[in-house]
């Protein structure tokens, strides 16, 4: 006989284990649930966030370089301020047409 008045077998385990063991896989399953569908979408959206921080990020630093670029050309070249809006003006519609000719269709 065991201490709780039972008769006991020799190699059975105590009755606490069976739940503890119980517990564990179903602890153990609701982790491998959790990696096949949790994480994967914090990835995605994880990489979907610092995605959007670059673009405004780039976009931010193209419009601080073309504001810097027409001041340094307003600088530079003779005459007031249309002289810049023509240097950039000129180079934007090259670029287009550049842009323009290479397009399929």
């Amino acid at each position: 006989m065991d201490s709780s008045g039972g008769a006991s077998d020799g190699g059975s385990a105590p009755t606490g284990d069976w739940a503890s063991g119980l517990v564990g896989r179903f602890v153990d399953g609701v982790d491998s649930i959790r990696r096949a569908t949790t994480r994967p979408v914090l990835t995605a959206a994880r990489a979907l966030v610092y995605g959007v921080v670059v673009l405004a990020c780039v976009v931010a630093a193209l419009v601080l370089a073309g504001v810097g670029l027409f001041r340094l050309l307003d600088v530079v070249l003779p005459g007031s301020s249309w002289s810049a809006h023509l240097v950039l003006g000129s180079v934007c519609c090259a670029l287009g047409g550049l842009l323009w000719s290479r397009r399929s269709g």
